[in-house]
């Protein structure tokens, strides 16, 4: 990871009434979501993650994508916007994915997973 990934900007996910502090960091990606906020997206409830397909392409740099990733990431996938709430020890196989951020407290992360089936997801900047 860049120096420049290691910046971050704090963002509140908003479901419904519940909120989860989260920080993106400073890559390609994550900028152009910010440029954007707020930024909605409908995502659906799978094994390991929430997933959507985003609104509109988002701007990246091929050099910030790798395999896996850490419960608790926020990562652009092709298309599909994604909360990675579980699944860590499994998801080397999982190429090509571009982190934009992370869920600060891992404690939530039971709490997302059981928001419901399909989800309205806002991202907004933290006051």
């Amino acid at each position: 990871m860049s120096q420049d990934q290691q910046k971050s900007t704090k963002v509140i996910l908003k479901v419904g009434e519940k909120k989860f502090k989260a920080k993106f960091n400073n890559s390609t990606t994550a900028k152009d979501v910010l440029s954007k906020l707020p930024y909605t997206v409908n995502l659906d409830l799978y094994e390991f993650d929430y997933c959507g397909i985003i609104p509109a392409p988002l701007a990246f740099d091929e050099a910030d994508k790798h395999n896996g990733w850490t419960n608790g990431d926020i990562c652009l996938a092709d298309n599909y916007f994604t909360i990675l709430y579980a699944g860590e020890e499994q998801s080397a196989s999982h190429t090509g994915l571009i982190k934009i951020g992370e869920v600060e407290d891992k404690n939530q992360l039971s709490e997302i997973k059981n928001l419901g089936s399909n989800i309205r997801l806002t991202v907004s900047r933290s006051v």
